[in-house]
């Protein structure tokens, strides 16, 4: 049900109690309940006879769907196409494989912010972005179905800390195989991407 809320302010800013209760055909002790608990989890607030969804969860906008989405992700290549900084996979998917470091890009980060926290998180290492050499989609697929769809950006990143490389061709059966690819087929690409920094424009009532 508190989705069906959020969802109501897609194309809405504000609306009252009244106008929620007609859209989603609820009686109103549900909606009083249900409501309170978005109020209480700061993700929507009144004023005065209006709800609206307060402005610290405006990024919740995107995910309010049903249909599942690609996840972009970030890939940090430190070395060449022959050696490279490696680790094993504790989580699936590809779980006890090796892999490229990465992970997402938080709300606000650029490529070098998020390289720098990845590395340094969840490896202590300290590294900085140098390059971007490819973007790609990855559908991982089970039974014949798509059950993960990732959009990797696969980025080239340099370190002063000593770090442990890998031998890319003699552990080529060991490491997640789209990341051999990117490895062996992108490592001395290099590609432009774009930051655009847009302001809210919102005129709906």
């Amino acid at each position: 049900m508190e989705k069906e809320i959020l969802n109501l302010f897609l194309t809405k800013n504000k609306l009252k109690f009244s106008e929620i209760e007609k859209f989603l055909k609820i009686r109103s002790n549900k909606l009083d309940y249900h409501l309170k608990k978005l109020i209480d989890k700061k993700i929507v607030e009144k004023n005065k006879d209006y709800y609206s969804l307060a402005e610290s969860s405006e990024h919740l906008i995107p995910y309010l769907s049903d249909k599942k989405s690609v996840l972009p992700v970030i890939l940090i290549l430190i070395g060449n196409k022959n050696r490279a900084f490696l680790f094993n996979r504790e989580k699936r998917p590809y779980k006890n494989l090796l892999s490229l470091p990465g992970g997402r890009i938080l709300l606000g980060e650029n490529i070098n912010d998020a390289v720098k926290r990845i590395m340094k998180e969840k490896h202590k290492i300290n590294a900085d972005f140098t390059k971007i050499n490819s973007i790609s989609l990855e559908h991982i697929i089970k039974n014949k179905k798509v059950f993960h769809s990732f959009l990797l950006i696969l980025v080239t990143a340099k370190t002063k800390d000593k770090i442990k490389f890998t031998e890319i061709n003699k552990n080529k059966n060991k490491i997640i195989k789209s990341d051999y690819k990117l490895i062996k087929e992108d490592c001395n690409k290099e590609i432009r991407m774009k930051k655009i920094i847009s302001k809210s424009v919102d005129n709906q009532g």
